[in-house]
């Protein structure tokens, strides 16, 4: 097969540096639109993408497109340094386990020795269907308190739920619905005030691709508010399908007054492509966590990676 005359290497290498080019822009304005803010969450794959176009032009003498892929650079690869960091444990503190399970997965036996391995305080689970559900009973000897949310189904997926498993007796639980999306999006438990008084919510929040944008949005929206109807420290867990170099990511921090649990980027999906995939499960804690530190945990047989949390409240 002959190819087009206009097409050979040094085209490929000009359009694929202007589409990087064009998405790496675009994702500096996702106030504007959804659409735009998806794009910000690859910095991670546009900073190598840039480094191996830059390596391509300089060998193909395309000098051009080499100048730009490394102007590229810069930008992606400054905000994914600005997110790197330290991922040491805080010594000594409260430990929460966040995993998304995932609703096909049926490999409970590597899961449960990972939880039984960190022995966490509190963990945290989405995705989890009914099989899960009765399986954790068997977890019971360490977490004999276990608390799960209605079932949620979308579209081609089983039913599941998210849910919170502890070592510690609570106090309250509650189950938080989005007015949009008609489902719930997280779940919370209360602890007494003795231990300090401490929140830990449990959050599963749509995917703005898979479904209406908006939905997302009202959830993000919904959480900002869930949380400051706590007082003592909160920590916020699980799948929120947005990395932290996301507009949304950001407003959520500000309007809900959190911040991120230190560790770095923290990818975790898929888990096949970890650490070259997406950071979307995160530790988020209120001003009065004193510390908070995460890492990702093993590769299980879900298609996300657990985070284990480590956290210094306030007393």
């Amino acid at each position: 097969m002959v190819m087009p005359s206009w097409w050979n290497l040094s085209r490929l290498l000009q359009v694929l540096v202007g589409g990087l080019a064009l998405a790496t822009v675009g994702g500096f304005f996702g106030v504007y639109a959804w659409w735009l803010d998806v794009l910000a969450d690859f910095r991670v794959q546009y900073a190598l993408a840039a480094v191996v176009l830059f390596g391509a032009c300089l060998a193909w003498r395309r000098k051009k497109e080499a100048v730009l892929a490394l102007a590229l650079l810069i930008p992606n690869g400054w905000t994914v340094y600005t997110n790197w960091g330290d991922a040491d444990d805080v010594s000594g503190a409260l430990k929460i386990v966040s995993y998304n399970i995932y609703f096909k997965n049926l490999d409970i036996a590597p899961a449960f020795d990972f939880l039984r391995r960190e022995n966490a305080d509190v963990v945290v689970v989405t995705e989890a269907t009914d099989v899960w559900r009765t399986a954790f009973k068997d977890l019971s000897d360490v977490y004999p308190h276990q608390f799960f949310g209605p079932l949620y189904k979308g579209v081609n997926d089983k039913p599941h739920r998210i849910g919170i498993l502890a070592k510690r007796r609570w106090m309250k639980t509650g189950v938080e619905w989005s007015d949009a999306s008609a489902r719930a999006y997280a779940i919370w438990v209360r602890f007494p005030a003795a231990s300090p008084s401490l929140t830990v919510a449990g959050v599963h929040l749509l995917n703005p691709i898979l479904h209406p944008a908006s939905f997302q949005k009202a959830e993000n929206e919904a959480l900002a508010t869930l949380v400051k109807r706590f007082d003592g420290p909160v920590v916020v867990a699980g799948d929120f399908n947005m990395t932290p170099f996301s507009t949304r990511f950001g407003r959520l921090l500000k309007e809900a007054d959190l911040r991120r649990a230190t560790g770095g980027l923290n990818t975790t999906w898929p888990s096949l492509l970890t650490p070259l995939g997406l950071g979307l499960d995160h530790f988020l804690v209120s001003s009065k966590v004193k510390r908070a530190a995460m890492r990702v945990g093993p590769r299980l047989w879900s298609d996300h990676r657990p985070i284990v949390g480590t956290f210094d409240l306030e007393r």
